[in-house]
């Protein structure tokens, strides 16, 4: 079902005058770009990720309140969540130098005529975006969910974020979720050949 919610499951960088790479360095060119790389990869090397552990629960939390607000309950992701099963194994979180959580990539186990994973919410401290945290843990994620043999992942979100890791847009009609959403926003990425085949019906609990 298509709905008026156009809101990501993941949240977007807010937008301040100038981001940190654009006050750092105001460059053109190829001197400017390469600045521009090194800046992030230095900042992201500040960061760690590790695998979702109980004592970060409410750090995560925070950080959560902070990316999307409090309507964050009203997504229909959401009421996925409610019934899906978390993995904090194969989840991931970017600590900062102290070890606090500043960052999270989520990931649960659903069934939608088949077992998938679904990913999100993916959010980042607005203190602590713009150097790469949100792609890095994403990408560490699907490994993960790669690597112990996963065959789907679905995601709401912007197309155009999600697309270099492989995700498509879901064809109308073939999944749904409960409530009103945006259709062009159901994305899925398939990890095992011939998996997504198996993907019909309502996402819900594995």
């Amino acid at each position: 079902m298509r709905g008026p919610d156009k809101a990501a499951d993941h949240a977007p960088a807010r937008p301040p005058a100038q981001s940190i790479l654009q006050r750092k360095f105001a460059l053109t060119g190829c001197a400017g770009a390469l600045m521009r790389q090194r800046f992030v990869l230095d900042h992201a090397l500040a960061y760690t990720l590790a695998a979702e552990q109980p004592d970060h629960g409410d750090a995560i939390e925070r950080v959560l309140d902070r990316a999307f607000g409090p309507g964050r309950f009203a997504k229909s992701s959401q009421r996925v969540r409610e019934v899906a099963a978390f993995e904090p194994a194969l989840s991931r979180v970017a600590l900062d130098q102290d070890g606090r959580p500043v960052g999270v990539c989520r990931i649960w186990r659903v069934s939608a005529g088949a077992p998938a994973f679904f990913l999100g919410p993916l959010a980042v401290d607005p203190a602590c975006q713009a150097v790469g945290l949100g792609l890095t843990m994403t990408r560490a994620a699907i490994v993960a969910c790669r690597e112990i043999g996963g065959g789907a992942v679905l995601a709401v979100g912007a197309e155009r974020f999600f697309r270099p890791f492989g995700f498509d847009v879901v064809p109308f009609g073939r999944l749904a979720m409960p409530g009103p959403y945006d259709a062009e926003r159901l994305l899925w990425l398939e990890l095992q050949p011939s998996a997504l085949d198996a993907l019909a019906g309502q996402i819900g609990a594995p």
